[in-house]
């Protein structure tokens, strides 16, 4: 007898329950359940209905993946149903072209919303060569827990990804009502929990960048998991990432209030030290000084010619910005707070 484990993270600690529709395990690891037995389903021959597809509903998914969508978006959507998702991005965002595969009947009905409709599964669409393009941004809406094989779906989904891009996925939160212990849909195949999404996304590569629970797409799925998803990338310094937002872009002589923690932690590895005059701090232990390889001066040495000054503290900046406009009122220096650079 084949030994039973999570396809989501190989786990043998299982339990196993029979429900109505048939036999079904639970992975005590990432929390995953699964059926067992798969029950019969023809998509093809089930048209799906548009559950969920209020304006309300809709935009608030759009606001949700609305961030990872740049201008002039290309946007894959993978059981796109009758269409309302794709009409109701391409009135809020701006697309440049929106595909989507639908196996049902009900693609019929979303045809007018889309500029290409495919009525294969995705895996199929790249063995033939029939899926060239790549997309900014994939959408898919309580869909993967229909799929027998989910990681090999976000395989496909990786290969049609921009580089940069990203994937939106939605699905029932485990039983997807806090009322119920479980969901028996006879549809769903996979039932998943933050945990084991986290967990598949991780192993595909992807990094879960974002995520929400309790999304309500109707009343037996009032707890809806929400992620979005992108290719995982390596950390980096950028040394200009601070000093070129557009608060201080192409200045130079700033003078920077703060050689604290902050200095260390976000200007050495962000902040073109170069565009900084020197720094100020009223810690005396400090002044005379060095700083990211530039002087620490008291407070007196701000003067009253207008300069730039770079608040460089979030907890105290209130009160240094007070303490600047009252002892320096009519310098007209300009202060910018570190925080503003960081949004």
């Amino acid at each position: 007898m084949t030994r039973l484990l999570c396809p989501i993270c190989g786990a043998a600690d299982l339990e196993r329950l029979s429900t109505a529709v048939g036999e079904r395990a639970s992975c005590k690891r990432c929390f995953h359940g699964w059926r067992v037995d798969h029950p019969d389903y023809a998509y093809s021959t089930t048209a799906m209905c548009p559950l969920g597809t209020s304006e309300e509903r809709l935009l608030r998914q759009i606001r949700f993946f609305a961030p990872f969508a740049p201008a002039g978006a290309a946007i894959l959507e993978i059981g796109c149903a009758t269409g309302e998702l794709a009409a109701a991005t391409r009135r809020t965002l701006d697309v440049a072209r929106y595909e989507a595969i639908e196996l049902s009947p009900a693609g019929r009905q979303a045809r007018p919303h889309l500029d290409e409709l495919h009525d294969q599964p995705l895996q199929r669409l790249l063995a033939d060569g029939t899926m060239q393009s790549r997309f900014d941004l994939i959408l898919m809406s309580h869909v993967i827990e229909h799929l027998e094989d989910p990681a090999a779906e976000l395989k496909a989904m990786k290969e049609v990804l921009a580089a940069d891009g990203a994937i939106f996925l939605e699905v029932p939160n485990g039983a997807g009502n806090r009322r119920l212990p479980l969901d028996d849909n006879r549809a769903h195949l996979h039932f998943f929990s933050l945990a084991s999404m986290t967990r598949m996304l991780a192993d595909a590569g992807l990094d879960a960048v974002a995520a929400a629970t309790d999304v309500r797409l109707d009343a037996r799925y009032a707890d809806s998991l929400q992620v979005i998803a992108r290719p995982f990338l390596a950390p980096a310094r950028s040394r200009n990432l601070l000093s070129d937002h557009p608060a201080i872009a192409g200045e130079r002589d700033i003078i920077v209030w703060g050689a604290g923690s902050l200095a260390e932690e976000l200007l050495a590895n962000f902040f073109d030290a170069d565009r900084i005059a020197f720094f100020v701090d009223r810690d005396s232990a400090k002044q005379q000084g060095l700083c990211l390889g530039r002087p620490v001066r008291s407070p007196e040495c701000l003067g009253t010619s207008p300069r730039t000054v770079l608040i460089n503290s979030i907890d105290f900046a209130d009160s240094i910005i007070s303490d600047i406009t009252q002892s320096y009122p009519d310098a007209g220096h300009r202060l910018v707070r570190i925080s503003d650079l960081l949004s």
